[in-house]
């Protein structure tokens, strides 16, 4: 990816993106407010365009921050590692039993 930085933010997602939050107003969703939510859910379904709004919107860095933390709950194992390799995360969190599983899976 590009490094980009985080523009001022703006006052609405893209209209696109509506389907992905069907539970929200979705007029009245705060991209601020909501960021980590928006992240996952364009991370995990959204188009190339959509995504592109969103390293715009937050950052790279913001991004990358996002997926190290929260990705490996909240993103599919396929969208996380690919994430993990367009974003070039070697280290994240994950809980302790996960961990475990991973290393004791039966």
């Amino acid at each position: 990816m590009p490094n980009r930085k985080a523009s001022s933010p703006r006052k609405s997602l893209p209209e696109s993106t509506a389907w992905l939050f069907p539970e929200y107003e979705f007029n009245k969703i705060n991209p601020h407010a909501y960021r980590y939510v928006i992240m996952e859910r364009i991370l995990e379904r959204g188009t190339w365009a959509e995504i592109n709004w969103l390293f715009d919107e937050y950052g790279e860095q913001a991004v990358r921050d996002w997926v190290r933390q929260w990705g490996f709950r909240a993103l599919t194992r396929r969208s996380f590692a690919l994430w993990q390799l367009v974003l070039g995360i070697k280290r994240y969190h994950a809980p302790a039993w996960a961990r475990a599983a991973k290393m004791d899976p039966w």
